[in-house]
């Protein structure tokens, strides 16, 4: 069964959930409740204890106050003495209230118990109301609160401390709770007269301690304000206190848990939730083992989560131990601020997860945003931007691509914000590590593996993410993600279609005979090797411009038409999945250039120096699989026309372009290593035909489209050979036949079928010459014709054109110099010749190729 969402089981104070939130409702100031300035929460006595979780601190210091004021036991000089924010202000007030506003207040369980001293008076002094130059000092103050201001008049105006008989004198018979806060800050600005303020300090406790009624409360930064003089002025107030007082802690272990739920909810929720959840938590983290830290798997931090719910005890650690460090953010006051503002943008989006982890923290809210960037400086809010939140920032970004648990969980996201909140503190500890990060990712649904993933993609892609020795945190300085990102932008297409070119060309291999980024037929030349075209990017499968230019390689070799068809074999890319080869390009050409700007290089760490190395050597072993896996559609000429072909993803360590191809087309038998006789005669063979020109044979296979080609002529020869021999089909030379007998063929070979292989074989007739005899000698048989010079006329179908040129002229070039031609063509037609097909088509072809000797028009 699915945990209930937080929402779900608690209800926010009702100013949290209609966002009518006022900072000053989480700014306690005593001097402001002491004049009636204060909001109604600190104001009012009895709304304040119901909205005031009384930690035992709390208590402990309220029943000393009250004994020592009802002339019982208890420390007449108590010092609160906590970090900033850590609760000071709200434990004087709650004195205030206890002995000011008792009446209102002793109907409550926690107060009837307590003394309640007779007559009881309350002085309070703030040293950020007063003015130390025309206001007045501690001792007036004091006495007028009293009404015997006149007795110490002269003291005050003189800036004079009194002394104790004074001092003993104003404070009366009656009980007196005398409540100091921000005595610090009034001494650093008081500077002319601080020798008189900490003389009264020791003549005021000495005087508090000698009377049974009286109590002095103060409160003292654990850290000085104010640089060096606040130093001094701290240093000399805790020698004074520390002669007589008792340091009080108001909120110690979880009860900071306590105090936070109790202020921004109403309700949160009920017991078996809480522990119902906690449970879940506790169980996740046992089943981690070693991949989380060991204080989360000890029975204890089940306890916490209990406490804290519906927060997760790791978000309110992180921002009371490490946010609270800093002295602008002031503990309690800032972590109420904060996580009412986070609370109200959970609560409004109903963010699905059992319980608050720094993870769902929203940082595209700005009012939550600013209340990080200002104790750390506005130069963060372009960091978060670039990397952890917002429409254009990588984390989401990452989220969005990678899909599924990504997208669902906001994976990279939640890791980048979580990180983000463990990079500051006012101490040295400014990162974390992988197991924290699952405490402050990992919830109900998300699985635990996704974790280390998720971190490598923010390696890889974030911008200020920094990583050193497995600790993570975000920096206002660029990783080496965003050198390389600042220098691909310097990097033009015209340089990456440059390296496209190279890398293609290193890689192409001579498994065929490969023309890269053709531009016309031209460029092609018409033979009988297995040629691979690689096209150009702009020329991909789906672009008309790369069907068109694929089909005229296809039909031309230069003005003429292309004989050899099925020996061409063209490659073009998938245009949608270019810009990731060109990405890749890029980042390795920025690698490249990085690493050789030995000036850039050396500003680098070690660990990014090692970490480029690594990415440049990564960079380069992917390109040749990139160029496969974008170039991966094949042409064919088919009897159809143009076939596009894909070759799916190429095997991982394939890397040599025409080998994948010429591969490829074994296994698919365009490209055939080997045939049969019976395949000879079958393709070959037409049904009246018994004989066939080996030549013919060979050159049927590289010029009909659709037909398998051979690797080579040696392929025909090899099943010639078998043929001839096991007697299936027989072979003439000349006028000698071969039949069930070895022989040697070559392209000038007659391949014959094998019943008149057999026929011819069996009408051959020996003939034995008798040698002649010594006395009678025959004149010698004249020896062939010497033929030096050949002349003819023939009369040739117009589709055999390309036979006359492969079986005549080329056969005569080869035994002699360049044949003269003359060519005499005849045409009619039942219409008429336009004069476009005669002159511009006609007369200038053959002009451009040669002379017309003779041209008549009928």
């Amino acid at each position: 069964m699915a945990l209930p969402n937080w929402w779900q089981k608690t209800i926010p104070h009702e100013d949290i959930r209609k966002g009518k939130m006022s900072e000053a409702i989480f700014a306690a100031d005593l001097g402001d409740v002491v004049y009636g300035k204060a909001p109604l929460d600190y104001r009012d006595a009895s709304i304040f204890f119901q909205k005031t979780y009384l930690t035992q601190g709390l208590k402990n210091l309220l029943e000393n106050v009250l004994s020592r004021l009802n002339g019982g036991k208890g420390d007449p000089v108590i010092q609160l003495q906590t970090p900033f924010g850590g609760g000071k202000t709200h434990a004087l007030l709650m004195l205030y209230h206890a002995v000011e506003n008792r009446e209102k207040v002793k109907h409550l369980e926690v107060i009837s118990k307590l003394p309640e001293p007779k007559n009881a008076k309350v002085v309070v002094f703030v040293g950020t109301q007063l003015d130390p130059l025309g206001g007045k000092t501690p001792w007036g103050e004091i006495a007028h609160q009293l009404g015997v201001y006149k007795r110490v008049e002269e003291h005050d105006e003189k800036r004079r401390s009194p002394g104790k008989e004074i001092l003993n004198e104003i404070l009366g018979d009656a009980p007196v709770l005398i409540l100091m806060d921000e005595i610090v800050e009034y001494a650093v600005k008081a500077k002319d007269f601080k020798e008189q303020i900490s003389a009264f300090t020791q003549e005021l406790t000495e005087t508090v301690r000698s009377k049974d009624n009286c109590c002095l409360v103060s409160t003292l930064p654990s850290s000085a304000p104010y640089g060096e003089e606040g130093e001094q002025a701290l240093g000399e107030l805790q020698r004074i206190y520390g002669r007589v007082e008792t340091v009080y802690t108001p909120v110690e272990g979880v009860e900071i848990y306590e105090v936070i739920r109790k202020r921004l909810f109403d309700d949160f929720g009920d017991e078996k939730t809480r522990k119902e959840v906690a449970q879940s938590y506790f169980d996740l983290y046992q089943r981690l083992g070693t991949d989380v830290p060991s204080e989360v798997k000890e029975i204890e931090y089940r306890e916490r989560i209990e406490h804290a719910y519906p927060f997760h005890p790791e978000l309110i650690d992180i921002l009371y131990e490490r946010w609270g460090s800093y002295p602008t953010f002031q503990r309690t006051r800032g972590v109420l601020r904060l996580l009412a503002e986070v609370i109200a943008d959970l609560y409004k989006r109903q963010v699905v997860s059992p319980l608050i982890q720094s993870s769902i923290i929203n940082l595209e809210n700005q009012t939550i945003r600013r209340e990080f960037i200002k104790h750390i400086g506005n130069e963060y809010d372009s960091v978060i931007a670039a990397d952890i939140a917002g429409k254009n920032a990588n984390a989401p970004r990452i989220d969005r691509e990678m899909g599924s648990e990504y997208e669902k969980y906001k994976i990279a996201s939640g890791i980048a914000t979580s990180i983000f909140l463990y990079s500051f503190s006012g101490a040295a500890k400014k990162e974390t590590n992988l197991p924290r990060v699952r405490i402050a990712l990992l919830r109900e649904g998300i699985p635990h593996t996704i974790v280390g993933d998720a971190i490598s993609k923010l390696e890889e892609e974030l911008w200020y993410f920094h990583s050193e020795k497995k600790q993570y945190a975000f920096r206002n300085q660029p990783n080496l993600n965003r050198v390389i990102m600042d220098r691909e932008e310097t990097i033009p297409s015209e340089r990456i279609q440059e390296e496209l070119k190279e890398s293609i060309q290193k890689n192409a291999g001579k498994a065929l005979e490969v023309y890269l980024w053709p531009e016309s037929a031209s460029d092609i030349p018409d033979n009988k090797n297995l040629k691979l075209a690689i096209l150009a990017p702009e020329f991909s499968c789906e672009s008309e411009e790369g069907k068109k230019l694929a089909s005229e390689l296809f039909e031309k070799a230069g003005i003429g038409f292309r004989v050899y068809k099925n020996t061409l074999f063209i490659l073009a890319m998938e245009g949608a999945q270019y810009p990731i080869l060109s990405r890749a390009l890029k980042r390795f050409l920025a690698l490249a250039e990085i690493t050789s700007d030995k000036e850039l290089f050396e500003t680098l760490t070690k660990e990014s120096q090692d970490e480029l190395e690594n990415k440049l050597r990564d960079a380069k072993k992917e390109i040749p699989f990139r160029i496969l896996n974008v170039y991966r559609h094949l042409a064919l000429s088919e009897k159809e026309g143009l076939a596009w072909k894909d070759l799916g993803v190429p095997t991982v360590g394939m890397s040599i372009i025409s080998e994948r191809i010429k591969q490829y087309l074994k296994d698919q038998e365009k490209i055939l290593l080997r045939i049969t006789p019976q395949y000879i005669i079958d393709r070959a063979f037409a049904k009246d035909e018994n004989e066939k020109g080996l030549r013919d044979t060979y050159e049927l296979s590289l010029k009909t489209p659709g037909m398998p080609v051979l690797e080579n002529e040696n392929v025909l020869f090899e099943a010639v050979r078998d043929g001839v021999r096991n007697g299936f089909i027989g072979v003439r030379e000349w006028s000698e036949v071969y039949y069930k007998q070895d022989v040697s063929p070559t392209l000038d070979s007659v391949i014959l079928r094998g019943e008149i292989a057999k026929e011819l074989k069996e009408k051959e007739v020996e003939v034995e010459v008798e040698k002649p005899s010594v006395a009678y000698q025959h004149e010698p048989l004249p020896g062939p014709k010497v033929v030096k010079r050949l002349t003819l006329r023939a009369k040739i179908p117009w589709d055999k054109l390309s036979e006359i040129i492969k079986g005549v002229i080329q056969p005569l070039k080869e035994k002699g110099s360049e044949p003269e031609i003359t060519i005499e063509i005849k045409a009619e037609t039942e219409g008429e010749f336009d004069r476009t097909t005669l002159d511009t088509k006609v007369k200038e072809t053959l002009q451009q190729i040669g002379k017309i000797e003779h041209w008549k028009e009928e």
